[in-house]
């Protein structure tokens, strides 16, 4: 709603008569000297008396300057902000002008990515190689089985050692076949060896299922993030929109009169 602060202030308007008889017993009416340059008034009388001689009505010369303090920008979607930077982090940062953060969420993106990729890559790496150590040192028959199995030849000398160790405790169940399920280590520091290995390359693929955490964890943050920053946005062109004042300054040449308005949003 726009409230007229000063409609129609006339700083001046100067209308001085000048009545100069040209021979005829005609006379002619003007500003003052004093307010207009020669040249202009001049000017003035060869067009007026063109109009008069013509017959022709002129609406007057006016010039009009405007000032305004009001530097308002379109308002942002939150949702599209938010759902932007859920698909993609930073592209919502990047929707509100915000390059810098925009860059910092996509670099994070790029960054987790690769460290997932890399991280399960070295885990694959490093269990091929261990299984190879044990079916080279152990006999152990590695297609097929259960991912416990491999914890296990690496806890124990040899499938008997290790069935005697389940028995003892009454854990019948878990008692393996000592031919599908056969292994028996020549040297304790090989097995020990495998061991290191295995827990190597199961923590590496344990790294990558949290690196995997992590990225959608930064695509929810990004998204929060666009979404207040959205917010903040459309908060501040408001109150640039409230603080608006618009100044309106109109001179007419021809009567001298000068108007100036002024205008304030709240």
């Amino acid at each position: 709603m726009k409230y007229l602060f000063h409609t129609a202030i006339i700083l001046f308007t100067a209308v001085s008569s000048i009545y100069s008889s040209d021979g005829t017993g005609e006379s002619t009416k003007w500003p003052a000297h004093s307010i207009l340059s020669n040249t202009k008034v001049q000017m003035m009388r060869q067009l007026d008396d063109n109009l008069v001689s013509n017959n022709t009505s002129y609406p007057g010369y006016v010039s009009n300057f405007v000032s305004s303090n009001d530097q308002s920008k379109p308002y942002k979607d939150r949702k599209k902000a938010f759902l932007r930077s859920l698909l993609l982090p930073g592209a919502g940062e990047y929707y509100l002008g915000k390059h810098t953060l925009a860059r910092a969420f996509f670099a994070t993106e790029v960054t987790l990515w690769l460290s997932y990729f890399a991280f399960r890559q070295y885990g694959k790496w490093v269990r091929n190689d261990a299984l190879a150590f044990a079916a080279t040192h152990s006999e152990a028959g590695i297609k097929g089985k259960p991912s416990q199995f491999f914890v296990d030849i690496g806890n124990y000398d040899d499938v008997y050692q290790y069935n005697d160790a389940k028995l003892r405790y009454g854990e019948y169940e878990k008692v393996y076949d000592e031919e599908d399920y056969f292994w028996s280590w020549d040297l304790d520091k090989n097995r020990q060896k495998f061991e290191n290995m295995r827990i190597a390359g199961d923590r590496a693929l344990n790294r990558a299922t949290f690196v995997i955490g992590a990225v959608f964890a930064n695509h929810l943050i990004s998204a929060i993030h666009a979404s207040w920053q959205t917010h903040r946005y459309n908060k501040k062109i408001d109150q640039v929109s409230k603080s608006n004042i618009q100044i309106h300054f109109n001179t007419n040449y021809f009567t001298g009169e000068v108007t100036l308005n002024i205008q304030k949003e709240f």
